[in-house]
């Protein structure tokens, strides 16, 4: 029982010396080198560590996340004018970059909820009437073909051959 206890304790210390890097700034590979662990081990201690950290010391959690936020609006202000500016090529590169820092930043921040808040179910009946909003959008669409799940299907319920519709 001694040998389990020691790794727990080494355990404990690897993921505290694993957070305070990274609240440092060191990256996963860097945090990985350092505590002599894979890279995946590292990002699994500092979850840890944070997860633990959560339910006890909301002011550590706090500083963290304004540190994380710092670094993504400095990653953002540095795309934003590439995004907004008028060469093409570049606008799209930053555009894309600025969509994922802003994704990350929303994820932070809470604004992304863990599961969709909408949920589309395609035979519910819709008013009372036994009409499913699958038998709606056929009849709004004159029968025509209808992409569902990501299934092409025409009016008969066969699936129809791909291509753009």
């Amino acid at each position: 029982m001694a040998i389990n206890t020691a790794k727990a304790i080494a355990a404990e210390e690897r993921r505290s010396q694993a957070l305070q890097l990274k609240v440092a700034g060191a990256t996963y590979a860097q945090i990985a080198e350092q505590t002599g662990v894979s890279i995946a081990q590292s990002y699994k201690d500092i979850k840890k560590r944070l997860g633990e950290v959560r339910k006890g010391d909301r002011e550590t959690v706090e500083q963290e996340w304004l540190l994380q936020m710092t670094r993504l609006e400095r990653l953002l202000l540095r795309w934003w004018p590439l995004a907004t500016g008028g060469d093409d090529i570049k606008a799209e590169l930053g555009t894309n970059q600025c969509l994922k820092i802003m994704g990350q930043m929303n994820r932070i921040g809470g604004l992304e909820p863990d599961k969709p808040l909408i949920q589309f179910q395609a035979n519910v009946q819709v008013n009372g009437t036994g009409a499913t909003f699958a038998d709606l959008l056929r009849e709004a669409n004159g029968g025509d073909v209808v992409e569902i799940e990501g299934v092409l299907a025409n009016g008969s319920g066969e699936q129809s051959p791909g291509g753009d519709y």
